[in-house]
């Protein structure tokens, strides 16, 4: 999809119904069925102990195009071709409980000076608690979430069309929060593309 092409499509919907119709309530468009998104979604939610609607689907994979200010309408890659790899799947997670003992794992670690990191590193988690997730590679290792959200990211990287990608997850606090955090990034997206 060219620049172009995602803008008029943008014009269409306001942020929050592209991110409602386009993200949270429809079939990803890497998955070919209903039935086989639903099964993938129960079997990374019964690995979690989450309810299955709370195992999502964003960004390109959800879309088969980026949403990214940085590479706006790049086609989702099923397979690598040349020097490009496939692309990766983010999956969002969606737990309070769960958000709520990695924030007090990052806490315990931080006041221990053991969370690591840069200053920069560390203001960005405080950023990301603001937009009510946690990055992959913010939860502290070898805690019990960690260990937790390590089996949900290989059962959802073992079946098809998933596996071979490479996964990448968050953890959201609540729906809401994973709807702000995408109305957010389209609003970027369409600053980007107002100025091209």
């Amino acid at each position: 999809m060219t620049r172009d092409e995602l803008k008029v499509l943008l014009e269409t919907q306001t942020d929050s119904e592209f991110i409602d119709q386009r993200i949270l309530s429809s079939r990803p468009w890497l998955f070919a069925t209903d039935e086989t998104y639903r099964a993938w979604q129960g079997s990374v939610a019964d690995s979690i102990t989450i309810g299955r609607d709370c195992v999502r689907i964003v960004g390109s994979a959800a879309t088969g195009f980026s949403l990214s200010p940085l590479k706006p309408g790049r086609p989702f890659r099923k397979v690598a071709s040349g020097a490009l790899k496939q692309s990766d799947v983010d999956i969002a997670l969606i737990d309070p409980a769960l958000f709520v003992k990695v924030w007090n794992d990052i806490l315990l670690y931080d006041r221990r000076r053991a969370l690591g990191g840069t200053d920069e590193s560390r203001d960005k988690i405080r950023m990301d608690i603001y937009w009510g997730f946690v990055s992959q590679y913010n939860v502290p290792r070898n805690t019990d979430v960690a260990r937790r959200l390590l089996v949900a990211a290989s059962v959802a990287s073992r079946s098809a069309p998933v596996r071979g990608h490479p996964v990448s997850y968050r953890l959201y606090r609540r729906l809401e929060d994973l709807h702000g955090y995408h109305v957010a990034s389209l609003r970027a997206l369409r600053s980007e593309l107002s100025t091209s």
